[in-house]
């Protein structure tokens, strides 16, 4: 699928891995906890699903965990890749999505957002990010609601 972000940036997404032709080395993670959708708020930005770039020699898996530790607190339990999507800046970069359920959550010092956010359905509106508002992120949302083990 290709589309245009709100910044303008044209960007294809895709639900097979293997279809980018650049390395991602972005996650961005959909997670549920006791049957409430996980995110985490920004402090600018507003709420959206953590995520965030991998260190040097860090795996996309072991990002995921962390980026969701560090911003929510929360101990992912299952993790699995669901999408990827490409964003043609000047620099392009790919973000994989995983899917992750949650064990617990932990209080900790929140890095770089306000901590997690839990909500029962995901209604995307003026409180959201604007990463959370493009065609993208819709769609992904709407295939993650098709999944039976997340329509609850």
């Amino acid at each position: 699928m290709e589309y245009r972000d709100l910044n303008g940036f044209v960007c294809h997404l895709f639900f097979k891995q293997g279809q980018s032709q650049i390395d991602s080395r972005h996650v961005l993670v959909i997670g549920k906890f006791k049957g409430k959708w996980l995110l985490t708020k920004h402090s600018v930005r507003g709420l959206e699903f953590p995520g965030g770039k991998a260190e040097p020699m860090e795996s996309l898996v072991q990002a995921a965990k962390r980026e969701v530790f560090e911003e929510t607190g929360a101990i992912v339990n299952e993790l699995n890749w669901f999408a990827e999507y490409t964003v043609c800046t000047d620099k392009p970069f790919s973000k994989t999505v995983f899917m992750a359920t949650i064990d617990s959550m932990e209080k900790v010092e929140w890095l770089e957002t306000e901590g997690p956010v839990l909500v029962p359905n995901l209604v995307v509106d003026e409180n959201y990010s604007f990463l959370m508002r493009d065609a993208g992120m819709e769609a992904i949302i709407e295939k993650v609601k098709t999944i039976e083990k997340w329509r609850h």
